[in-house]
């Protein structure tokens, strides 16, 4: 699952295509979009969130093409560039972290796939 906020598109990137950009740019990592899971909309005390949510795949670093197991495949690996830690979590392990209150919303769908 990645993510995308609306305010992406403003340097004229369609909303996939900021969502790539930002992942190469976060991670380090190149995906392929898939499915828009969900469109969030909360609102902060201090500003609103959009936040679209796509189902993404991993692409193998050194071919381009979809890792057939981007969780444990060593070409598909992760850079954190911008974040402190990071972790893979199997859909039943989703609700043992304490979730940010405009993530809770795209939790609960993806917990019932």
């Amino acid at each position: 699952l990645s993510y995308c906020e609306a305010d992406s598109t403003y340097w004229g990137f369609d909303i996939e295509m900021a969502l790539r950009r930002e992942i190469h740019e976060e991670l380090a990592a190149d995906i392929e979009v898939g499915e828009l899971l969900h469109t969030i909309d909360y609102d902060y005390p201090d500003f609103h969130l959009t936040m679209h949510c796509f189902m993404c795949r991993l692409k193998n670093r050194e071919s381009g093409t979809r890792s057939q197991d981007y969780l444990s495949t060593n070409n598909s690996q992760i850079t954190l560039l911008e974040h402190e830690a990071a972790k893979w979590l199997a859909p039943s392990d989703l609700h043992t972290v304490c979730w940010l209150l405009a993530d809770k919303e795209i939790i609960e769908i993806l917990s019932k796939r």
